[in-house]
């Protein structure tokens, strides 16, 4: 007798193996991918810190006829560039930034939930004593980052 193709067993244990490859794959790069969010959204918020620092240490203008303080803002989701002595959230020069995915500030140890930086030396004006620490929490997966700034406004630690 001769065979030609295949039992329906053989079929159905091949599928069973496809799938069950296939989910392990999905779950593998659904992970790949919330890690790849935080790690940018973490980048990203420590090149703006140092942006708004050496825009203080500069001494940038911002169209203002002398030299400004720099700073950050932090709500819950987001945080606003600003330039002055104060934060105002009607000045039409701000820039928010929006967090990634399920991404939140879980705490911001600064005075006012904001980093403002001195004209010229871009010491943080709003410093508590010790470290202060920005504590980034992903909602996905309950994982969180913790950003240590010192009082030069030098991030010295991220866990």
């Amino acid at each position: 007798m001769d065979k030609n193709g295949f039992t329906l067993i053989e079929i159905s244990l091949v599928m069973a193996i496809s799938v069950i490859l296939m989910t392990l794959t999905t779950i593998s790069l659904i992970s790949y991918q919330q890690n790849t969010y935080v790690q940018t959204s973490i980048e990203q918020l420590m090149s703006d810190i140092k942006y708004q620092q050496i825009s203080a240490m500069n001494g940038a203008t911002e169209g203002e006829v002398s030299a400004q303080r720099f700073g950050i803002h932090f709500d819950t989701n987001s945080y606003t560039l600003f330039h002055g002595d104060t934060y105002n959230a009607l000045e039409p020069t701000n820039f928010t930034v929006s967090l990634d995915h399920n991404l939140s500030f879980a705490s911001v140890e600064f005075a006012q939930n904001e980093l403002l930086f001195e004209r010229g030396s871009g010491e943080i004006l709003n410093f508590v004593d010790g470290e202060n620490t920005i504590t980034v929490q992903d909602g996905g997966n309950n994982t969180q980052v913790e950003i240590a700034i010192n009082k030069l406004g030098t991030i010295t630690q991220i866990q």
